[in-house]
């Protein structure tokens, strides 16, 4: 087996190779890690990859996160699915090796892997710690009308109430109302702590990915936007990744118009699921995506300190 030095693998070779995998994610995707990497400045995005007989036979999505002189490795930040895509378990055991091996550099932070279609490795790399972190899942079978027939009765009337006012979910159409939900999200989720808020230019260059399995949906009263969020679209599954509401959004139901209408597209689109993430052990988050249909999936995460890390015995998490 060869190992494929970084950023060597072509653009197209990959994308060819991750459309060959059926768990492979929007994360996996450029419209995803390009738009990661133009966003932010410290973000060094990157294959991991092995070959053999001349082809690839497994690879990675990366990025090293610089702080002043060290890093964190993640594959990949801020939640986001960096599964190992591999055609044997050898070229995967071998992938995650060197990904912790280069977590035992002196200047790594921590060093993570969110594995959400894969397995972990059979034999734990040296100094990695395994746990599980959840999401949950809207199956999508029966088509719209069924899945919206799934969700609680009270979280159907709560939406009828607010369609009879007016409100209404549709996708953004122009810069102006992405800058517009972006500062909605920003403004809510300065109080969230940890990597918040995104900067703006991330969402807009998310939403320039349209063509590519973007959608970014809003919740209109009259012209006033309630809220929304960004959906991402990629082989069998569609993820709800981030947004915000306004205060008069929570009172029409915003964030419920805005997931059946996710959903909806992601039907469309014929998606087998609809992500709509982690409740981050919030019960009220968890409560309202058990409304709309949501099952609880746990996945594994795996992590380590890097040798600052454990020399400094700390590390921002990414």
């Amino acid at each position: 087996m060869i190992r494929e030095a970084r950023n060597r693998p072509a653009p197209a070779e990959i994308e060819r190779f991750v459309r060959s995998f059926p768990e492979a994610t929007f994360f996996h995707t450029p419209a995803w890690l390009e738009p990661l990497a133009a966003s932010f400045p410290s973000f060094d995005v990157f294959w991991l990859a092995e070959r053999e007989g001349g082809g690839l036979a497994a690879a990675m999505p990366v990025a090293r996160v610089a702080r002043g002189p060290f890093f964190h490795l993640h594959a990949l930040p801020f939640g986001a699915y960096g599964d190992p895509l591999a055609r044997s378990d050898a070229a995967r055991e071998a992938l995650f090796e060197r990904f912790f091996a280069l977590a035992r550099s002196p200047r790594c932070l921590t060093a993570r892997v969110h594995c959400f279609g894969g397995r972990a490795p059979a034999v734990l790399p040296r100094g990695a710690s395994i746990r599980e972190e959840e999401c949950s899942l809207v199956p999508l079978d029966g088509g719209i009308e069924e899945v919206w027939r799934r969700t609680s009765s009270k979280r159907r009337q709560l939406a009828r109430r607010a369609e009879r006012a007016g409100a209404v979910a549709r996708l953004l159409e122009s810069e102006e109302e992405v800058r517009s939900l972006h500062a909605i999200y920003a403004g809510q989720s300065r109080t969230w702590g940890g990597v918040h808020p995104y900067p703006e230019r991330f969402f807009l260059e998310l939403w320039r990915r349209r063509a590519e399995g973007v959608a970014v949906v809003g919740a209109f009263l009259g012209g006033e936007l309630l809220g929304g969020h960004v959906d991402l679209f990629y082989g069998r599954m569609a993820q709800a990744w981030q947004g915000g509401m306004t205060a008069r959004g929570n009172e029409h139901e915003a964030a419920s118009l805005c997931a059946r209408k996710g959903m909806e597209l992601a039907c469309e689109r014929g998606m087998r699921v609809f992500n709509l993430g982690s409740s981050a052990g919030d019960r009220g988050i968890a409560l309202f995506k058990e409304s709309l249909g949501g099952e609880e999936h746990s996945y594994t995460v795996l992590s380590a300190r890097g040798a600052a890390g454990l020399l400094l015995g700390r590390g921002r998490r990414w």
